[in-house]
């Protein structure tokens, strides 16, 4: 393979030159991270996380919209974003709130041909909730951290989007073309992949050491299953083997078809009900 990413100048990005768009990334805002200490701690009620999410009008009113909505509605109409939560359901609304929070922020401009900002939510959230429930079953992985982890894991993605957006496209056109994985593409075209960026854009966002860890290594091999990094790697792996890749889609050969397995159906449910939820426009409820 040779030459590298490309620039919108047409010229190679350094190494150096995508790992600088760390900085060039907004930086996560204050709410999110408040979001996730309040979602991870287990002394945590609805009215704390009602606290935090308060202070972010956009966040507010959004979960005020979903939980007056027809799938939600009572008699009366909801005005305190703690009742909200409440009827959302701690579960529910920790969810909403973490992914609403991260990924309002975080909303490049989709013009790219091949690199699809939904499809890497998708992505992103399958792996967030497959990721909790393989903590779930371990018993020594904590569940919030793995949702959240699942939710950021691909974070280092946006930053090389912001640093070369149509260099990005190239790679996930050389992806799909040969059907490497894209982070094998980055690797042997630029010498570096996502997950190094991620886990530079974490340490910036002085995130803890589990999530750091688990963000920079979720394509490594062997991990052990009772670590934050083990199920987030492997969340990922099941989300890739069943081809829901982060970021692009590749269309199946002419004439196949291939029956989705029901775990796999299943989770993809919950993404979409989530990221419907997150819109602030929930499955059957008009914009």
């Amino acid at each position: 393979m040779t030459g590298g990413m490309q620039g919108s100048s047409g010229k190679p990005r350094s190494r150096d030159e995508v790992l600088a768009a760390v900085e060039a990334l907004p930086p996560l805002p204050a709410v999110a991270l408040r979001v996730m200490q309040v979602a991870q701690n287990p002394k945590s009620s609805a009215s704390d996380l009602a606290l935090v999410v308060s202070a972010d009008p956009g966040l507010s009113a959004r979960i005020l919209r979903i939980v007056n909505s027809a799938a939600y509605r009572r008699s009366r109409e909801i005005t305190s974003v703690q009742e909200a939560l409440v009827m959302l359901g701690f579960v529910q609304a920790r969810n909403v709130a973490v992914s609403g929070a991260i990924g309002g922020a975080y909303a490049p401009d989709a013009n790219n041909a091949l690199f699809r900002i939904e499809t890497f939510w998708r992505h992103s959230l399958a792996v967030a909730f497959k990721g909790a429930e393989f903590a779930g079953q371990s018993h020594l992985v904590d569940v919030p951290s793995a949702f959240t982890t699942g939710v950021l894991h691909n974070m280092g993605r946006l930053a090389v989007f912001y640093a070369d957006p149509a260099g990005l496209d190239q790679a996930v056109a050389q992806a799909m073309a040969t059907g490497h994985p894209l982070e094998q593409v980055e690797r042997e075209a630029l010498g570096y992949d996502h997950a190094e960026v991620g886990g530079l854009l974490a340490t910036r966002w002085k995130l803890p050491a589990a999530i750091i860890e688990a963000i920079s290594r979720h394509h490594g091999e062997g991990l052990p299953g009772n670590t934050l990094a083990g199920v987030v790697s492997r969340a990922d792996a099941f989300c890739v083997t069943h081809g829901l890749l982060p970021g692009y889609v590749v269309p199946p050969a002419a004439g196949t078809h291939t029956e989705e397995a029901a775990e796999f159906t299943r989770l993809m449910q919950q993404v979409d009900a989530l990221m419907e939820l997150v819109r602030g426009n929930p499955v059957g409820v008009a914009a």
